[in-house]
């Protein structure tokens, strides 16, 4: 009975904790199970990981790989000086787009895009002489165009601001990879300049192969206020002042700079701030920026003594500092080249100490008889200059190139029997009908007077690009050298590739085939020089 019982309590007891044991190995095992199906998931996860790691690297190297090996804007080493026949490059260029606002005429960032990337774009007719007023901003009437298939390319090429890039460049490369720019002037005093009834104005201007536009000029008064200098042509109704800003509306990447001059005196008075003279002109030039939509100053006084070194410096980098800081806008001088032997101020200096394309150099017309040997006679003279900067100068200066027709006599038994730079040039020929000035053509005037009665010859760049790229025409004792789209794209590579230098511009834009006359051979129709030295500057 005892034993009964006890086997009867055994049993009791032994059921349950066998039953909770079969339990316990039973989770045991599911636990174990999830750990080992967490674990495998974890690892897997890993593995993709890796692999999508592995494959963004692979992406972005493939990436830099195509960016490096993309075809720059301008090579180093295509050979530009030497006796060789340059390429043509009417075809690439195209033609200009029309001035229409918003959606009517050619947007000009697309056409700028097609451009970089080297294919055709929409082409256009020049605008006719009319003008319609939008808002506070009037532009030129189109009377025709004639629109073709665009076909456009991505471009890879990579895109700085001005406040966010740096001097930095690679010489061991053969592709300049720096910033480039290009400055277009506006002179107020060519308004109503006439050629084969077209007249060259504020509606004509290129401002769709332009990052700078500088208009000409303003004047500083007794009260350190800024004043137009022609009222007929800056202020309404032709309101050029504000025509020139309401472009970049059309060209975003549009700079506008205004130039100021005035009277020694005023300079003087500004310079030495005894009554706050400098603040005062700072508050009038923050206005009239602001209220005409302008992006910078240039000073243009080219009488300074050599007493007012110091003071000038000092004018430069406050009013940049004011300017920039406050506004985002810039302050620079417009100085002649050859200046700096006799200048009131050290313009290496000054660069060295400030912000990017502030110092603009310019070449007037060259009118030494002994230099006459091609519109570009620069090019030496600028070596000389580029001597005594630094490649940390480089950047704050822009340069204006005076790409002009030179005519003049010389023996008529020289013509065609001698190499044209080596002719001696025997006094100024006779004045254009357009320009009026002895021995200065205007591209329009060359294509009007150079026939197939002429001996003309194409006369290339020499190994040390002192000689530059240009054409020469003789007939008797009258000849005439002449720089076509094509030389000047040649030239100013040159000047690219040797000096390093990035930011240039036609001084003198009225001249330049503005009403499209000109054969083929002079370039594409419409502003041929412009639009070559265009092609070597533009980053789409």
């Amino acid at each position: 009975m005892e034993a009964s019982e006890m086997s009867e309590a055994s049993v009791a007891t032994e059921g349950p904790f066998e039953e909770s044991t079969s339990g316990t190995r039973e989770d045991d095992d599911g636990r174990t199970r999830t750990a080992i199906v967490v674990i495998c998931c974890l690892l897997l996860l890993l593995f993709l990981l890796f692999m999508f790691l592995g494959f963004f690297n692979d992406s972005t190297r493939l990436d830099d790989e195509n960016v490096k090996t993309k075809p720059p804007v301008y090579s180093s080493n295509q050979g530009y000086g030497g006796d060789r026949k340059p390429a043509s490059t009417t075809d690439a260029i195209g033609t200009m787009p029309s001035r229409g606002t918003g959606s009517s005429g050619q947007n000009w960032s697309s056409w700028a895009t097609s451009r970089s990337s080297g294919t055709a774009q929409t082409q256009s007719t020049i605008p006719s002489e009319t003008t319609t007023s939008v808002g506070n901003v009037s532009t030129a009437g189109t009377s025709q165009t004639t629109a073709t298939t665009t076909t456009t390319t991505g471009s890879t090429t990579t895109t700085t601001t001005e406040d966010s890039w740096h001097y930095s460049q690679d010489y061991t490369l053969p592709v300049w990879t720096y910033l480039h720019k290009f400055l277009c002037p506006f002179w107020s005093a060519k308004q109503g300049f006439r050629s084969h009834r077209r007249t060259y104005g504020i509606a004509y201007f290129p401002y769709m192969f332009c990052h700078y536009a500088m208009y000409c000029c303003y004047t500083l008064d007794d009260q350190m206020q800024l004043q137009p200098e022609r009222p007929e042509v800056d202020l309404p109704p032709l309101d050029a002042v504000r025509r020139m800003a309401g472009f970049k509306a059309e060209n975003y990447h549009l700079k506008v700079w205004l130039v100021v001059r005035g009277a020694d005196a005023v300079f003087h008075k500004l310079l030495q701030n005894s009554n706050g003279e400098k603040a005062t002109f700072h508050r009038n030039a923050i206005a009239w920026m602001r209220g005409n939509n302008y992006d910078g100053i240039r000073i243009w006084w080219t009488t300074a003594p050599d007493s007012l070194n110091r003071s000038l410096a000092e004018l430069y980098n406050d009013t940049n500092d004011v300017f920039h800081l406050q506004e985002n806008r810039t302050f620079g001088l417009v100085i002649p080249y050859g200046h700096h032997v006799h200048a009131a101020y050290n313009t290496s200096k000054l660069a060295h100490r400030r912000a990017y394309h502030t110092i603009i150099m310019y070449h007037d017309y060259p009118r030494n008889l002994t230099n006459r040997k091609a519109t570009t006679y620069t090019l030496r003279e600028h070596r000389v200059y580029s001597q005594m900067l630094n490649q940390t100068d480089r950047p704050a200066f822009c340069h204006l190139m005076p790409f002009v027709a030179l005519r003049y006599k010389i023996d008529p038994a020289k013509c065609g029997g001698n190499r044209p730079y080596q002719i001696v040039p025997l006094g100024y020929g006779p004045p254009g009908p357009l320009t009026k000035t002895a021995g200065i053509l205007s591209l329009p005037e060359v294509c009007d007077i150079v026939d197939s009665t002429w001996n003309t010859t194409a006369v290339f760049a020499d190994n040390a690009n002192l000689r530059p790229n240009y054409h020469f025409a003789c007939k008797g004792e009258d000849s005439i050298a002449y720089t076509t789209g094509e030389d000047a794209e040649l030239n100013v590579g040159a000047l690219d590739t040797t000096f390093e230098e990035e930011v240039f511009g036609v001084m003198n834009p009225e001249y330049d085939d503005f009403p499209g006359i000109c054969p083929d051979e002079f370039g594409t129709k419409f502003y041929p020089i412009v639009r070559g030295i265009f092609l070597v500057y533009h980053h789409g």
